[in-house]
């Protein structure tokens, strides 16, 4: 066992472990939020709605993305194997 900072390579196949979820998840969310959002106030379609409704579901999206999918995402990472290493957290 090696330790001690990731290449180049290994920063890529971590960073790319977390986007892809990340953004997944953030799209689903978005677009849940959105028809959630028309669902309850289906008058929104028929005007141009102001901008705090507009910036509502992004903002409830990103706490929600922040404070509850990111730590489990994290997580994720931390159990997976890739090839040829694995993330590990040493505490000091």
């Amino acid at each position: 066992m090696v330790e001690g900072r990731p290449t180049y390579r290994e920063s890529l196949q971590i960073g790319w472990g977390l986007l892809w979820r990340m953004i997944s998840v953030f799209l689903l969310l978005m677009i849940a939020a959105n028809g959630s959002l028309l669902g309850l106030l289906p008058e929104l379609t028929r005007a141009s709605p102001p901008l705090w409704i507009t910036l509502l579901p992004f903002a409830a999206v990103m706490i929600i993305c922040t404070f509850a999918v990111m730590p489990v995402l994290v997580q994720i990472v931390f159990r997976t194997s890739f090839r040829g290493f694995r993330v590990r957290l040493i505490r000091d």
